[in-house]
Order: structure tokens, then sequence, then C-alpha cells
């Protein structure tokens, strides 16, 4: 018995130091043979495959995450976390499980970060340079070109024909040295971009009397980027301004600006092209006109007693891009028509075939996107009018989605919970409150305000209308908690002030977008350098709620 007591005591493992410890306690015995025992294999280190599998998880809600499946990306990053907190001993009970549970932890919280700047469809989706800052500045050289150019210009025109005059001029053939030189990069990619819009431009031209080769137009004021915004504040592949848009159809509000549909901002480009031709009775004008505005050309015109472009490109009453503008748009067409002779190589494009349906109300476009099992991007790039990563909550949208999801998109919609749709702030107006107080009482702008709910400044609020209020998502308000699981929360100079305590699997981003405040704020009333926080740990957040 009392040999049993010390093997319990001392373990198994340790059978020579526990014969040893009873023997001297113990009165002498006879000696006991040795029993040949065969040796234990080495226990299987798990650590390694459970770092594997947590990572397996994280590169999983990474991938997610990036095609815009937030839910199924957060579900991911839990996984990783738990097998961490799950393991025999804690997250803490190895240094290669801290590691890399601190390496998970950052991860995550990054990606948080990110979605978080990405916001709940009210950040508006970022714009691109537009290429007509870029290219009508260029200084073109004034000397004549060379006849090897010229030439070989000349047998295009003639091989290929063209619907409106292709001036050769030494402008023009210095324009195509460019696209050949210093802009050949560009060149190819805003050719190559183009395919996917060209057979769509060439028919509305068609339907609208407008020669088809202008559509190279919009190769020089915007490379064929629907997202192209100028310094003029022109938008979209057609570089509307605001205005102009506006005159000709293309609805611009908080939540849509139709300078960045393609097809819409086409018509109405070919309409206002139209006009400007009937006014001025020449293309090369009405180019110009389009570029510089109607206003400019008409008084160079009536200044110079000319009404030739190329004599107007020669006197002052024209800025360099414009006289940049016509010529870049005639090389174009000659390039672009036989892209193989001037070394450039164009495959067609007709772009990804869709489906639209409709959809009524706010829903962010990455939860659309997770519901269908498609990346946001695709749908984005399908509906590049919408400035944010939501459908409009004033009205119903009809959304563009990849072939094969239309049918699936109405029942995905309606099977979104309240919850997971765009949450924003609403306020009910009451006796005395006007855009501006009630602008000023939530932190947003005047304009934004309005915008958002497709009203004017001069309208006057009656009592009772429910306003949208287009808030960051950092100040949004928190979803209502249990009383049972409130932190503990004082009023001070700064507000509510909360004592937080952190569970397993909270980052800084996750907290600050629950309480409306910023992670820098956090840092800054606890005294945090970094972003790591560790689970037990108490914080102190002020909020106004």
């Amino acid at each position: 018995m009392r040999l049993f007591r010390c093997r319990r005591t001392y373990g198994s493992c340790f059978l020579g130091a526990a014969l040893a410890a009873c023997a001297h306690k113990a009165p002498p015995q006879a000696p006991i043979a040795p029993v040949a025992t065969a040796p234990r294999p080495p226990a299987e280190d798990a650590i390694p495959k459970r770092i594997a599998e947590a990572d397996a998880h994280l590169a999983k809600g990474l991938e997610q995450a990036k095609e815009g499946h937030l839910n199924s990306a957060r579900e991911e990053f839990d996984r990783a976390v738990d097998l961490y907190l799950t393991a025999p001993g804690g997250a803490h009970s190895d240094p290669r499980l801290s590691d890399a549970y601190r390496r998970t932890l950052d991860a995550v919280q990054a990606r948080e970060m990110e979605a978080l700047a990405a916001g709940d469809g009210f950040r508006e989706t970022p714009a691109e340079v537009a290429s007509i800052d870029a290219v009508a500045d260029l200084l073109v050289a004034e000397e004549p070109a060379s006849e090897e150019t010229r030439a070989k210009a000349q047998e295009v025109v003639q091989a290929e024909g063209n619907d409106f005059p292709v001036e050769l001029n030494d402008a023009v053939l210095r324009c195509i040295d460019l696209y050949q030189g210093r802009l050949s990069e560009w060149f190819q990619s805003a050719l190559t971009r183009g395919q996917r819009y060209m057979p769509l431009i060439r028919e509305v031209f068609a339907e609208e009397g407008i020669p088809q080769d202008l559509a190279y137009l919009a190769l020089v004021e915007s490379a064929f980027k629907p997202a192209a915004y100028s310094r003029a504040k022109a938008k979209g592949v057609w570089q509307f301004i605001s205005s102009t848009g506006r005159e000709y159809g293309l609805q611009q509000d908080w939540w849509v600006d139709e300078r960045s549909d393609t097809e819409k901002a086409t018509r109405a480009a070919a309409r206002y092209l139209r006009k400007l031709y009937d006014r001025f009775g020449d293309w090369n004008l009405a180019m110009a006109a389009y570029n510089a505005g109607p206003g400019v050309v008409q008084r160079g015109i009536k200044r110079y007693k000319t009404r030739d472009y190329w004599r107007l490109r020669k006197t002052r009453a024209l800025r360099r891009e414009t006289k940049n503008y016509v010529p870049l748009i005639h090389a174009a067409v000659v390039v672009a028509n036989a892209p193989e002779q001037y070394g450039f190589e164009v495959v067609p494009h007709l772009g990804p075939a869709h489906e639209s349906g409709p959809v009524e109300g706010a829903v962010d476009l990455r939860v659309i996107a997770e519901c269908l099992e498609t990346p946001v991007a695709d749908i984005q790039a399908l509906n590049p009018e919408l400035r944010r990563l939501a459908t409009p909550a004033n009205r119903t949208f009809h959304l563009r989605v990849p072939a094969g999801k239309g049918e699936a998109l109405g029942p995905c919609v309606t099977s979104i919970p309240p919850e997971k749709r765009v949450r924003f702030r609403t306020h009910v107006v009451a006796r005395g409150q006007t855009f501006g107080s009630i602008a000023r009482a939530n932190g947003v702008r005047v304009r934004a305000l309005a915008d958002a709910n497709n009203m004017s400044l001069k309208r006057l609020l009656a009592i009772g209308t429910e306003l949208i209020i287009p808030i960051d998502p950092r100040t949004k308000p928190a979803p209502p908690r249990r009383r049972a699981q409130a932190p503990k929360r004082v009023v001070s100079e700064k507000g509510a002030r909360v004592t937080y305590r952190v569970k397993p699997g909270d980052t800084l981003g996750a907290i600050a977008s629950q309480y409306g405040a910023t992670v820098r704020e956090i840092q800054s009333w606890n005294g945090l350098r970094g972003t790591r926080i560790a689970a037990g740990n108490f914080l102190t957040i002020y909020t106004s709620r």
C-alpha cells in the first residue's frame, strides 16, 4: 500500500524516484526483480495542429471579408479565436499558442478596422482621377510630324473609313506619336477598358444620329472609368458636371449619381452632343464646346470671326486643354480603329452578363452579396451609380446582379432581418426645428441631411416628419442591452462613463463601434499605446448615449 501511494504521488513515469523515496521510509525488504516494460511512445504535440486549424479559419474569414461577406467572415474569426480560448490551459498556456493567438487577434483587429472604415453603407465610395486632368494639359509639339507618321495615318484612314471627317494635320499626328510613346500604357489600358462599353455607346450613338467614332471622346475624358472625377467636379465616363447632368436627366443625390451610370450617361451625352452640333453646325466645334462650354466657343467665334475650329485653336479663345482636346480625339479614332498597326493589342470584352430586380429601401450591398454568394465588388461594378455601399433608403432601386442571381435577389432581400440591413439614426421633426438645428444637434452637414432625405433646403419641415440622419457608423447608437448585462455607468463632464470588461475575442474596433467612439479615443481614455487588449481587463469609455 505504501508503494501504491508513492506511485500515485510521483507518477508512474518516475518509478525509480518513487521507489527510492519509499525505501527511505520503509523497513528493508527483499530485492524486487525489475519488471521489463515497453517504452511509452511520446505524447503527440497537439499545439501545431490547433494553430494550423485556427489559421485555416482565419484565412477563410479574411477571404470572406475580402468578398464583402462580413457575417461569414466574423463566424470564421470566432472559430479561430475559440480554438485558442478552448485549448487546455487557455490561450496563453504555451508560448506558441500565445504568439499565434496574438497574431490572430491582430489580423482580426486590422480587418475590423477596414470594415469600420468602409462603414455600414454611409461612407461614399472612392472616385478615380479623370484622365482629362492628366492628358489634356500635356504639351503637344507644334513642329511638323514625320512623313512616316503621316503616311501610316493616311493609310489607316483610307483602309478603315470613318463616319466623321478625321483631320490628319500636325497637331493630330503629334497626338498619335504621344499615344505610341509616353502615353502608350495609358492608351492600352483605356482602349482595353473601353471594349466593355463600346457596343453600348455605338448603339446609342447610332440611334441618336451621332458619329459612332465620337465614342472615343470618352477615352480622352475618362479612359472609360465610370468613377472618374475631375478637377472641374465632372464625373463618370462622359464627365458631366452636376448642372449639365441634371439638365439631361441624370439624377444626383446623397444615394446615387447617375453620371456614373454608363448607359444613362451615354444617352445624355448623345443628346448633348446633338444639341451642340445643331448649334454650331460642326463636330469639331461641338467637341470643343463639350469640353470648354458652348459660351466659350461662341465668344471665340464672335471675337475672331471664324467657325473653323483649327483656326480658332491658334487664337487665345481656347485654353490649352481645349486646344489639345479635339486633336487627341481625332488621334484616338485613328489608332483605335487599327490598334494592331500601332502596336496595341485589344481583346473584345462585352462585360459580365447581368440581371436586375427591385430592392425597397436601404439594404447593405455586402449583405446582399453574402446572401447571393457573390463578391460585393461584382455588385458594385454593376451598379457604379451607387454612391454608398447601400441601396437608397427613400425609394425602390433596381439593382443589377450577376446573371443567374436575379431570381434569388427578391427572396434574399425579403429574408434579410432588420438588424442586418443598413442602420441609421432617424429623427422625428419637432416644433420649431429646421434643417440647420437638426444637423447641428446630430453633428452632420446641413447639405448631407437634406440630400439623404432627397429634400430641398428651401422646404419647410413639417412637424412629425421622419428624417434619416446620415452619420458616420462610428457614432451610431449601440443596440439596446439587457439591464442585467449593462456595464456600470457614471455621468461625468465628458458624458456617461462606462466601465467595460473585455470579453474573449473582443477587439478595440468592435468595442469602439458598439459605443460610438473611436479606437484612438479609447486608447487615450485608458492610456493604451497599442490595440491589444486582454480578456478580463477593464476599459473606461465615455459615451453621450
